[in-house]
């Protein structure tokens, strides 16, 4: 039998808790299970909420620390992790009842150490009800997940399933990213290797939450910006296409946020530096990629 580690980060998530918390206790599966739950300095109930629910529960951890940020908090919650399967789940996201139990299947018929499901919304509220999973939409396949994430990163961590061991091998969350940990850490897990798919909607999170990063979308597309920074001057040998399909869709990203939210026009620098992009040889176009960030900049002031 093998087993999976629940990794639940929380920062002020009071109201989503008990929800949140019945769902993950409630994982269908024929697996051994521990659950450590990282409160990354909430200054709201969430604290005396998670003491509460998990009192008396042998198979729980939970961290308090201050606040650092959410890659830290999964870092941490990981470090105490003693299983060799991860399932990391954001504090307000909710799982379905089969969610575990398919990514394992899937990634162990495949022989991958990732495997990724779909996600989706709900409303705040509102009770969250999963169907019965239709066993088509649970078959695995072989995911290009590289390449989707640095498109659009197609899913958060509570719609994968880790391989401990592979989280550790492309070095965790990256700490120079506080914020946002899937793009990076997802790509730096896709590359080169084998990942499960499965088209079953294994995940919901609120359609509104407040401190969900998803709300701060400056500081969200700075962060995945740095994150393609980082992958492209550490990985020299990425192909032509790939380093051309990462420079257009990052600048892309400060061309399309300061055309919407800045007035910027066809005649400022983030049209052209785009253009570029998009039609020039990414060796023309990478020592430019830095000054995207500045894009977004403004907006966090």
């Amino acid at each position: 039998m093998t087993g999976v580690s629940f990794v639940i980060t929380v920062y002020n998530k009071a109201a989503y808790l008990p929800a949140v918390l019945e769902a993950v206790f409630g994982q269908q599966g024929d697996f051994a299970r521990e659950f450590v739950i990282v409160d990354d300095g909430s200054t709201d109930d969430s604290p005396a909420i998670l003491d509460r629910i998990c009192a008396g529960r042998a198979d729980t951890h939970i961290i308090h620390q201050k606040n650092q940020g959410q890659v830290a908090a999964t870092n941490a919650g990981v470090h105490a992790a003693t299983m060799p399967w991860l399932k990391i789940v954001d504090g307000d996201d909710v799982l379905a009842p089969y969610a575990t139990r398919v990514l394992l299947d899937a990634a162990i018929s495949i022989g991958a150490g990732l495997a990724v499901g779909a996600t989706t919304s709900y409303e705040f509220g509102k009770p969250v009800v999963f169907g019965p999973l239709d066993p088509a939409e649970g078959t695995p396949y072989r995911r290009d997940l590289f390449h989707e994430v640095m498109r659009n990163c197609p899913s958060n961590l509570s719609g994968t399933l880790i391989d401990r061991a592979l989280f550790w091998e492309v070095g965790g969350g990256d700490l120079r990213l506080r914020y946002v940990i899937d793009t990076a850490l997802m790509m730096r897990m896709s590359r080169n290797r084998s990942v499960a798919g499965v088209r079953a909607v294994v995940a919901v999170g609120p359609s509104t939450a407040s401190n969900r990063m998803s709300a701060d979308q400056a500081r969200m597309l700075r962060e995945h910006n740095r994150a393609m920074l980082y992958l492209l001057a550490e990985n020299p040998d990425l192909s032509w296409p790939d380093r051309h399909l990462l420079l257009e869709r990052a600048f892309g990203r400060a061309w399309k946020w300061q055309r919407r939210r800045c007035g910027a026009s066809v005649w400022s620098r983030w049209f052209w530096l785009y253009a570029l992009a998009k039609l020039g040889p990414p060796a023309l176009v990478e020592p430019y990629l830095g000054s995207t960030l500045e894009a977004f900049t403004p907006a966090l002031m």
